[in-house]
């Protein structure tokens, strides 16, 4: 039997993605809720979810069995707490806070309550690591020499046009560009290097739009082997849309990975090429954390690695 599924900050942006992926997936979705009353009836009625401003009183009235939590970032503690209260499994969008002090805190709350929950890092799904860890796994990677992630998408203006304009301000939401989407690449050298990573140096620019949050970041990070890696986030593609770019060359393989298309060149100068199918990119990840919840597996992102990342861009920021 399908998971029946409610959202707790239905006002986010990714709330149509997640509705639009379950149903596909013939899940059913049960409740909705938001502070913001007016933002949230106005998304649930959109995407024809029942509503009730107070997320307590909408998990006991829909009785979930999973929760997918999308919290303002100044706000996390607070929609995390009717959800703990009921002891129930969760996918919860990053970054769980403005800062890293924040976002541990969050990610201990939720691991003190033992209950199961996963931090929506959807790129830890991406075709890359697939292949990666099975050369690992196989012998066949060598030496990791150097990582690039960029990810850059459309101009900040759509935040405002999707009704949720306080992503432009840093008191909520804990940055821009590099908060919003370098986490992933920050997750991402992460995840390669071991969990130990130097800032080596980093820019922020605002000049474009004047805002308060940056709309590019770039930082170049090093691991204690002495891997490079080089991370790009902007709100600077000139239109919706954007640019992802994944590069990992290893002794063994140069990946590349696009929002298109894999491809890995051996040694032997054989090309492995692996289209990525045209579906939203959380889509892999809720069903991962489905199956991996009803299995009673390990997630795939733990919520102390997504604070490890967001640890990781206060560094950067400290350092531009």
């Amino acid at each position: 039997m399908a998971p029946r599924i409610a959202f707790v900050g239905v006002a986010h942006w990714h709330a149509p993605i997640y509705a639009g992926i379950l149903k596909t997936l013939g899940i059913p979705m049960v409740g909705s809720s938001d502070p913001d009353r007016d933002a949230g009836t106005a998304q649930a009625a959109k995407l024809g979810l029942p509503f009730e401003a107070d997320a307590g009183k909408m998990l006991d009235t829909a009785r979930p069995d999973f929760t997918i939590v999308m919290p303002r970032h100044d706000r996390a503690m607070e929609a995390l707490a009717p959800v703990l209260d009921r002891r129930l499994p969760m996918l919860v969008e990053k970054p769980l806070g403005v800062n890293g002090g924040q976002a541990r805190a969050s990610a201990k709350a939720i691991e003190a309550s033992g209950i199961w929950a996963t931090a929506a890092m959807t790129v830890r799904h991406n075709a890359i690591w697939r292949h990666l860890d099975a050369m690992k796994r196989a012998g066949t990677l060598g030496t990791v020499m150097h990582a690039h992630f960029r990810i850059v998408n459309g101009p900040p203006k759509r935040y405002p046009d999707w009704g949720v304009g306080w992503m432009l301000e840093p008191e909520k939401s804990g940055g821009g560009a590099l908060r919003n989407l370098g986490i992933h690449a920050a997750d991402a050298f992460l995840k390669l290097a071991g969990g130990k990573v130097e800032v080596r140096a980093a820019s922020l620019t605002h000049h474009a739009y004047g805002l308060p949050v940056e709309e590019f970041a770039t930082a170049l990070l090093s691991s204690p082997s002495g891997t490079a890696c080089t991370i790009e986030a902007g709100y600077s593609y000139a239109a919706s849309g954007g640019d992802f770019e994944w590069r990992i060359a290893a002794t063994g393989a140069y990946f590349l990975e696009t929002a298109a298309q894999l491809t890995i060149r051996h040694p032997d100068g054989r090309l492995e090429t692996e289209e990525i199918p045209k579906i939203p990119v959380q889509q892999p990840m809720v069903e991962a954390a489905l199956a991996d919840w009803a299995a009673g597996r390990k997630p795939a992102c733990l919520v102390s690695e997504c604070a490890d990342a967001v640890d990781l861009c206060d560094r950067i920021y400290a350092a531009a």
